[in-house]
């Protein structure tokens, strides 16, 4: 499903990212920093499993508001010691999650700790 509200606008240099995007009118969700655990509260030890725990995660919050992937506009993922190989793991995990050829505006952050030793959270705001 598509939401014809929204307009991405791809990035002219790095494929497989919007650089902007427009939102008609209508409702926004905003949602607020989404980290994956294990059940029993830990945190993976395989990074792209933490990856596919937190859009879980992310994908459990948009469905309460009646949204999903398609809706998303803006995304920001905070990756702890982000470095080259983590960068393609994220991008390789999250190509295999949300299938689009028109990805949300995104940006990806390298901080230093996250919330209970999360190595990866993502905040991001979705139109419905």
């Amino acid at each position: 499903m598509t939401n014809d509200r929204i307009t991405r606008i791809p990035a002219p240099v790095v494929p497989g990212i919007s650089d902007s995007v427009r939102v008609t009118s209508g409702d926004l969700i905003y949602i607020s920093g989404q980290v994956g655990f294990e059940a029993d509260g830990s945190v993976p030890d395989d990074f792209a499993r933490a990856i596919h725990l937190t859009y879980a995660e992310l994908e459990r919050a948009l469905a309460a508001a009646g949204a999903t992937y398609d809706d998303l506009v803006r995304v920001n993922v905070y990756i702890t010691e982000l470095d080259q190989e983590k960068l393609a793991i994220w991008r390789t995990t999250r190509n295999e999650i949300i299938k689009t050829d028109t990805p949300s505006a995104s940006t990806v952050i390298g901080v230093h700790s996250l919330y209970n030793g999360a190595t990866i959270e993502i905040d991001a705001i979705a139109a419905v």
